[in-house]
């Protein structure tokens, strides 16, 4: 299993971007969604491969899936 990883941006204009790495499937958006709503993040979303991947069954388990 990766480590995951939540990598949060602010360029000096104060523009802030969000990026995950380590996640499979929705569980990038479920581990942002609190910071994204802090932080006011709205606007171009980019999903990586790791997205549509299917999570691991001991990780569908963990998140009750």
């Amino acid at each position: 299993m990766s480590e995951k990883r939540i990598e949060i941006t602010v360029s000096p204009e104060g523009a802030t971007s969000i990026k995950t790495s380590g996640f499979t499937g929705g569980s990038c958006r479920d581990a942002t969604r609190d910071l994204e709503r802090a932080l006011g993040v709205a606007g171009t979303e980019h999903l990586l491969p790791e997205y549509f991947q299917r999570a691991s069954t001991g990780e569908q388990l963990r998140q009750g899936t």
